[in-house]
């Protein structure tokens, strides 16, 4: 099968390979256990993973995790080569015993290195639900890890409740405009910090309040808007400069919800003590398997409510073809989409 593999370190253009390779089948998964970094042996200390499928792969989703795998600045190192991809809708063509009842069926699921979900065939590992048939291959691929990792970040970590005010950076990206619609879902007030008029336009359709930063003084501008009292909590998923300038929006007892690191990992000063903040990680890699299975799952049944009610709407505003991944990324890298991307890989009856 042809399959987007990353052998180097680069940009996208640079290290992402269309190869030639063998699918992965059941006999490849036997005796393999999924570590921070993806798929390996299982050793004396971890049993052999039993909680995934192989997907036939209809849709793929984009996302910064393939730009900063290929450059080499993900947290995690990952093996190369691999196949780039970490989510995306498919037939269930085979699947552990635990899971067969979803043989033949349409799901979208979480997918890990080297079998990631840029190839025609992939497996998915625990986050796995069926896609209901009112919902499209397209809707369906850029949904699990932006939705629930914002409902973990704005609901379950961050605690934001009705009436509270509240900045999500990045907010035009796929996780912050899930952040954004999540916390108009509660009854807050959002202004939303990003760097275009689409951007701005787009956040707008969404709820928020926007600010583009490229005018100057995000923080001004912001504060300004809440007539100099600040936000409540600030929404993360870029770090970096912006983040560490976010601090200045807090009110006395704010918190700084980190939940992705768009502009860089950095480390954090004693601001937070002085001014009794709170600094807050949100990231679901780090649970138990069978926490991190029950969180999964609650999380998408209120996403599933919010999304039945008309509150909470996928916001995948681009579909490329195979053969267009790195100029896709390329552009993603750059902050030139809104949203998420996603990428055309097969049908369900190839």
């Amino acid at each position: 099968m042809r399959a987007w593999r990353v052998h180097g370190f680069g940009e996208p253009h640079e290290t992402f390979v269309v190869d030639d390779i063998a699918a992965p089948t059941a006999a490849d998964l036997a005796g393999m256990s999924v570590g921070l970094a993806g798929w390996e042996p299982a050793d004396e200390g971890r049993e052999p993973f039993t909680d995934w499928v192989l997907l036939r792969m209809t849709v793929a989703a984009l996302a910064l995790p393939d730009v900063t795998m290929s450059r080499g600045t993900y947290p995690v190192p990952v093996e190369r080569p691999y196949v780039s991809g970490q989510e995306g809708v498919g037939v269930v063509v085979d699947a552990a015993p635990g899971r067969r009842d979803l043989l033949g069926k349409r799901v979208a699921a979480v997918t890990i290195q080297p079998w990631g979900s840029l190839a025609p065939v992939s497996v998915g590992i625990s986050t796995i639900f069926e896609v209901p048939e009112a919902i499209t291959d397209e809707h369906a691929a850029g949904f699990l890890i932006p939705a629930h990792t914002a409902y973990h970040a704005a609901i379950r970590r961050g605690r934001i409740t009705s009436g509270e005010t509240v900045a999500v950076l990045g907010a035009a990206g796929g996780l912050g405009s899930a952040i954004v619609q999540l916390c108009v879902a509660q009854g807050a007030r959002v202004i939303a910090v990003v760097g275009d008029d689409e951007k701005v336009s787009f956040c707008r359709q969404l709820g928020a309040e926007a600010v583009d930063h490229r005018d100057g003084d995000f923080v001004a501008a912001v504060r300004a808007l809440t007539n100099g009292r600040g936000v409540d909590a600030v929404l993360d998923p870029v770090q970096g400069e912006m983040g560490v300038a976010a601090r200045g929006l807090l009110r006395p007892d704010g918190r700084h919800v980190l939940c992705g690191h768009a502009g860089g990992l950095v480390a954090h000063d004693p601001h937070f003590y002085l001014y009794n903040h709170t600094l807050v990680g949100a990231t679901l890699g780090s649970y138990p398997r069978e926490e991190m299975q029950r969180i999964h799952a609650e999380t998408h049944a209120a996403i599933s409510q919010l999304w039945a009610e008309g509150s909470y709407r996928p916001t995948v505003t681009r579909c490329v073809e195979f053969d267009d991944v790195p100029a896709a990324l390329t552009d993603l890298a750059a902050r030139r989409t809104t949203g998420r991307v996603v990428v055309r890989i097969g049908t369900r009856d190839d």
